[in-house]
This record gives C-alpha cells, structure tokens and sequence, in this order.
C-alpha cells in the first residue's frame, strides 16, 4: 500500500510535516465509492477550540481497493461523524476489528481502520491512499 501520510497517535495523521488532529478538528462529511476507488471526506469541525489556520478539510482518497468492510456503530448516533481511532492493521487478521497497532506506515499485508465513535467502522485494504487538503 503506497500513502503520502503517516498515522500519529492513532488519531491524527501527518501530511506534509503537518499534524491534523481527525479526532478534535474534522467530522466525517461522506464515504463515497466509484470505480474501484472510495473516497473519504472530513471537514473542519465547529468549535471555539480549533485553530484559525485548521484545514477547512481534507479527503482520504482509495485507489485500487481490493477488500472493504463496514461495520454499523450505534444508530442515529452523531457520534458516526467524529473518528475514534485509526490504525494499519494486518489484512490476515480481518477478523479481528477491535484492535489497534501503533503504527505510522502501513506494510504490504496491512488494511487501513477508521474508528468511529459510534462504533462504526470501515476497514480497507487497497493498492494507494492519498490524502488532498483543503486549505
């Protein structure tokens, strides 16, 4: 799997040289799937303790997928919204989805899991993410 971040602290990654906080500063706006490829966008959320120089949002972009799992968190639960955790973890272990590994690059054998405070979670294994900002 090719990235162009790193997973800080299993709740933020690094782009850039750049820390983006997931948990606190972004919601999730929309998971998407096309053409082999799934994307994830997260925008800057409200509240008097992000920055003013916060990314307004960035997307997760998933090219070449060749698995992916979603599992339903708690139902009508804004909490869907707010990561959690996210983490690499071994695709040979996919039935294991409750775990993390602190790890900051993925190996070959690894699936990305976003967390999600809800309960939800969406498990990919794919050839390339790359992350685009929105300043």
């Amino acid at each position: 799997m090719i990235v162009n971040f790193e997973i800080e602290d299993n709740y933020a990654i690094n782009y850039q040289g750049r820390h983006i906080d997931l948990h606190n500063n972004f919601e999730l706006v929309s998971i998407r799937n096309f053409n082999n490829q799934i994307n994830i966008e997260f925008i800057q959320s409200k509240g008097d303790w992000i920055d003013e120089k916060e990314l307004k949002g960035l997307l997760f972009e998933f090219k070449g997928i060749s698995f992916k799992h979603e599992q339903d968190g708690e139902i009508g639960s804004v909490d869907r919204q707010i990561l959690g955790e996210l983490t690499y973890f071994p695709s040979d272990m996919r039935y294991v989805n409750d775990s993390i590994v602190p790890q900051k690059s993925p190996t070959d054998h690894d699936d990305i899991i976003f967390f999600f405070e809800n309960g939800y979670l969406i498990r990919i294994n794919c050839e390339e993410i790359e992350v685009k900002i929105d300043r």
